[in-house]
C-alpha cells in the first residue's frame, strides 16, 4: 500500500495501481469488499491513482507545486484520510496548520485548515469542525471566492444543523443562502440547492422547494438528475398538500 502511495506522489499511476492490486491479493477481507462493491482501502487509493488525487482537488494541488514538502504533506494527509488512519490524519494537518513544512500563503492554508475541521467532524466533534471551516470561508473575507471556501462553506452549513446554537444555525442557513445564489456555480452550490429543497420540504414550503429544484442549472450534471429526482417525488406530494389545504373550511 505504501510503495502504491509513493509511486502515486511521483505521477506514476501503472505501478501504482500494481502495488495497490496486491492489497486485494493479501487481504481477503478487503477482497470481499471490493467484490461486493463496498468502498475500501483498495478502491479508495484505486479511484485516486487513476484520477491523480484522493481527497485535495488539482486546483489545491497546485498551490504547493513550488514546496515539494508542503505538497507531499497535503498528499500524505490525503493518504491517511482515504485510508481512515484519523490520528495521523490530525496530526499532518495540525503539523501543516504549524508551518512545520514552511509557511502557508492565505491560499495555501485553506486546504489543510479544511482538512483539519474534516477531522474533528469525523471525531463528532461538531462545534469544534464548524470553527474551523469558518476560518476557511472567513479567510477568504468571507467571498467564497475559491473552491475550497465554497467547500468549506457547504461542510459548515451542513453541519450546522446538528450543532444546538441558535447563532450557528442561522450562520449556516445564510451561507447554504450564499451558495446557492452563488455567481460561480460548483458542485458545492449544487449540493447546497439540494439540502435546502428538502430542508424546504420537510418545514411544508412546498413552492420554495420546487422553485429550487426547477432552476436546477441545466450544466449541473448528476446534480441536475438528482434535482429531476426531488420534482419527480415532491410535485404530486404538493399537489395532494394544495388540494388538501383547499378543502378545509
Amino acid at each position: 500500500m505504501y510503495l502504491g502511495f509513493l509511486a502515486f506522489v511521483e505521477g506514476k499511476k501503472d505501478e501504482a495501481l500494481a502495488h495497490y492490486k496486491k492489497i486485494l491479493e493479501c487481504d481477503p477481507a478487503t477482497r470481499r469488499m471490493d467484490t461486493r462493491g463496498t468502498a475500501n482501502d483498495y478502491s479508495r487509493l484505486k479511484w485516486g491513482a487513476e484520477h491523480g488525487y484522493l481527497y485535495a482537488r488539482p486546483s489545491d494541488l497546485r498551490l504547493y507545486d513550488k514546496n515539494p514538502r508542503q505538497k507531499l504533506a497535503v498528499l500524505l494527509f490525503d493518504f491517511y484520510f482515504v485510508t481512515e488512519q484519523t490520528a495521523k490524519a490530525q496530526s499532518v494537518a495540525r503539523r501543516l496548520l504549524a508551518g512545520e513544512f514552511g509557511p502557508l500563503s492565505g491560499q495555501q492554508r485553506e486546504y489543510p485548515q479544511f482538512a483539519y475541521g474534516v477531522i474533528l467532524n469525523w471525531k463528532r466533534d461538531r462545534a469544534a469542525a464548524f470553527a474551523e471551516f469558518i476560518k476557511v470561508v472567513r479567510g477568504g473575507g468571507e467571498r467564497l471566492a475559491t473552491f475550497t471556501q465554497c467547500r468549506a462553506a457547504y461542510a459548515a452549513a451542513n453541519i450546522s444543523r446538528r450543532i444546538d446554537d441558535e447563532k450557528v444555525r442561522r450562520k449556516g442557513q445564510e451561507l447554504f443562502a450564499r451558495l446557492i445564489r452563488h455567481k460561480v456555480q460548483n458542485e458545492f452550490t449544487y449540493k447546497a440547492r439540494i439540502e435546502v429543497a428538502r430542508d424546504l420540504i420537510n418545514e411544508g414550503r412546498w413552492s420554495e422547494s420546487l422553485h429550487l429544484l426547477r432552476t436546477m442549472p441545466e450544466d449541473a450534471g448528476t446534480f441536475k438528475a438528482l434535482a429531476q429526482f426531488y420534482l419527480q417525488r415532491y410535485e404530486p406530494m404538493a399537489r395532494e398538500a394544495q388540494q388538501k389545504g383547499a378543502q378545509q373550511p
